[in-house]
């Protein structure tokens, strides 16, 4: 029997052939697993389908192995060639990240009885409203359901009583958050609140305990997974249910080699495993609530905090009448929060000290080797001050002489980020313990427990923090939350940004208050009047949604359209644009039903030696699309070019 087999492999043939020996024919089927000889290497492929003959007359191998137990299912198959098609994405590289958790060797598996139960905790009328409806459309089999409540309303307790539900009956469950340090948080708040231990499963964990996990899940076995992006790659076959925490995370979306959206593949192995899939979150994407409202997708609301406890009131601060680092009315609120034992957090979506360094001499400015990006200071008030480029890690000394005029101490910082907020508060409450937090400073998990632990038990009074920070925390003494420098975010070149500005304000905000104590929030703003700072100040929340709705149709930006980002790159520029300018020519010459930009030189034209352009395809939503989509993915570009594309980009950089 010849059997057609797909290698993990970056080749542009797709699949090969091998033959298997007469005693084998009773375990080859499409789905399994076999070790094979390729280039005189051992390797795992994928059959996918089976042939009585070929009509060809090169010389071919017998399988060396198939794998007993180990077989992918008819669920696995179809979403591996769906997520291909629609990213247009090799399928042999989406093979690999489904192979990525496996180790040919014998695994012994110690059973354990996991325990697991509905304990009796106490839900609010809105949790048990929302619980009943979600149990009920779950009983639908496959469905796409939105949980959106409030910060603070309590929803990983309902979808935890889901998945409990749906554990105990025998079936396999995965929990998507966004962040590797998330991870342990939310297991431990499942283990206390359900007395069970889910499994941890990221790129960072031990290769001997991926592989235990991918057995164990390959074979069907009942289990809960947390997770982030790599665990959607498990090669489940006992799935019951799929939780997407913080659906509207950009953190979901790969952005580099294989690019791909968590979330979207999620929805496409609930749909296809035939089991619902829970998108959970305080601020839906713009998506989900389009799906929403059109009929796609389910949405359940919880309207109500835990406790009743009330939203943060949410105070305006404009900067074009007081352009403090912090302002008066902030501060204030920050030292009566210490005579009363309360925190404040400040929060900065801003690494280091200052993202600009220039000479006010002669006018030079630190710009990274490597890239078309500046430098940013870091560490300014320790011995070991470095300036490191956020895009491709180069660092270097930080020396307070200019490289051009040799002029010493001439440097100027415009701009802020979160360490010269740390400063100015250590120089405005020197005797408050403070503690900036941001990926720079957290080396790993450990360390990272031990802070959150310090800010529940109210050991720390101040925290200037980033992202890391306004994800799904619940510290019960902070009161205030200051938001700094929100313009940056809202009026940059993504026609996301009142997206993710209205998302970061309400997660954000949404840690003050939580322990039946109002909170209040500080939003420091040039533009104090801007429809979407006074929505996020109201709440207005589904007002914002019908004004974006509104702003998306009007320009056919997503979900009124489809866009597709091409970039192509080379270490020399000219060559890099002569092949965009042909992909471009050959695109206008055979689609006309599309609109073409570009070549345009990317925001980052330089990124680690590569010279970078931008070619973006808008489309409206027809059958049309998986034609170009086609064209494209047959596209083959010089060995001194890099070609990527990147369907429904979350990011223009």
């Amino acid at each position: 029997m010849i059997i057609e087999i797909l290698l993990p492999l970056p080749l542009n043939k797709k699949t090969f052939y091998y033959k298997t020996r007469p005693e084998d024919f009773s375990q080859v089927k499409i789905g399994k697993l076999v070790q094979v000889i390729f280039r005189k290497k051992k390797i795992i492929g994928l059959i996918i389908k089976l042939h009585k003959k070929v009509d060809f007359n090169k010389k071919i191998l017998f399988v060396e192995n198939i794998l007993e137990n180990l077989f992918f299912s008819e669920e696995i198959i179809k979403s591996m060639h769906f997520i291909s098609r629609y990213s247009c994405m090799p399928i042999s590289m989406i093979l690999k990240l489904f192979l990525s958790g496996f180790v040919n060797k014998k695994i012994e598996f110690k059973e354990k009885t996991i325990n697991a139960s509905k304990k009796n905790l106490q839900l609010t009328n809105h949790q048990k409203k929302a619980l009943k409806t979600l149990e009920n459309i779950n009983a639908k089999k496959h469905s796409v359901i939105t949980l959106h409540g409030v910060t603070g309303s309590g929803k990983t307790r309902v979808y935890m009583h889901n998945v409990i539900k749906i554990f105990l009956e025998g079936n396999q469950c995965l929990i998507l958050v966004p962040e590797i340090i998330l991870t342990k948080e939310w297991v431990n708040e499942i283990k206390k609140d359900f007395g069970v231990s889910p499994k941890i499963y990221h790129s960072s964990i031990k290769k001997s305990e991926k592989t235990k996990i991918w057995k164990s899940i390959i074979l069907g076995k009942p289990d809960i997974i947390v997770g982030t992006r790599s665990s959607i790659f498990l090669p489940f076959s006992n799935l019951g249910l799929i939780v997407v925490d913080e659906e509207h995370d950009s953190s979901y979306k790969q952005e580099e080699n294989l690019i791909i959206n968590t979330r979207d593949f999620a929805i496409v192995r609930a749909k296809y495993s035939n089991c619902p899939i829970i998108l959970s979150s305080a601020t839906p994407s713009i998506e989900t609530i389009f799906n929403c409202r059109t009929g796609k997708y389910e949405r359940i609301q919880i309207e109500e905090r835990i406790n009743k406890v009330p939203l943060p009131l949410i105070h305006i601060i404009d900067k074009r009448k007081e352009n403090l680092l912090i302002s008066n009315d902030l501060q204030k609120t920050i030292s009566e929060n210490l005579k009363k034992k309360k925190q404040t957090l400040l929060f900065i979506n801003k690494r280091g000290y200052a993202p600009l360094i220039i000479c006010k001499k002669c006018g030079f400015s630190k710009i990274c080797p490597n890239c078309s990006s500046s430098l940013v200071l870091h560490n300014y008030f320790s011995k070991e001050s470095i300036l490191l480029c956020h895009q491709c890690n180069h660092k270097e000394r930080f020396l307070k002489i200019c490289n051009n005029c040799q002029i010493k101490d001439s440097f100027i910082f415009p701009g802020f980020g979160i360490e010269k907020i740390y400063e100015e508060i250590k120089k405005l409450y020197p005797k408050a313990n403070s503690l900036f937090i941001s990926s720079d400073t957290i080396k790993n998990a450990k360390q990272y427990d031990e802070i959150l632990k310090d800010i529940i038990d109210n050991k720390i009074s101040i925290i200037i923090g980033t992202q890391l920070l306004s994800k799904g925390h619940n510290f019960p003494f902070l009161k205030t939350v200051g938001i700094l420098n929100i313009d940056c975010l809202m009026n940059n070149f993504d026609f996301r940004s009142f997206e993710k500005t209205y998302q970061q304000i309400i997660q954000v905000s949404g840690r003050a208050g939580r322990k039946n104590e109002k909170g209040n929030v500080y939003i420091e703003t040039f533009q104090p009047k801007h429809p979407v700072i006074e929505m996020c100040r109201q709440y207005k929340l589904e007002k914002y949604y019908e004004w974006e709705l509104k702003q998306r149709k009007k320009n056919k930006h997503p979900p009124f359209s489809n866009f597709i980002s091409i970039i192509i790159s080379s270490k020399k520029e000219s060559e890099a644009y002569t092949f965009s300018k042909k992909i471009v020519k050959k695109i206008r010459s055979i689609f006309n039903n599309i609109e073409v930009y570009g070549p345009a030189a990317a925001v980052i034209f330089k990124k680690n030696l590569f010279y970078r352009f931008r070619i973006l395809i808008k489309s409206e939503k027809t059958r049309s699309n998986s034609v170009l989509k086609n064209y494209l993915k047959k596209i083959s570009s010089p060995s001194n070019i890099n070609f990527y594309i990147d369907v429904d980009p979350m990011s223009f950089f």
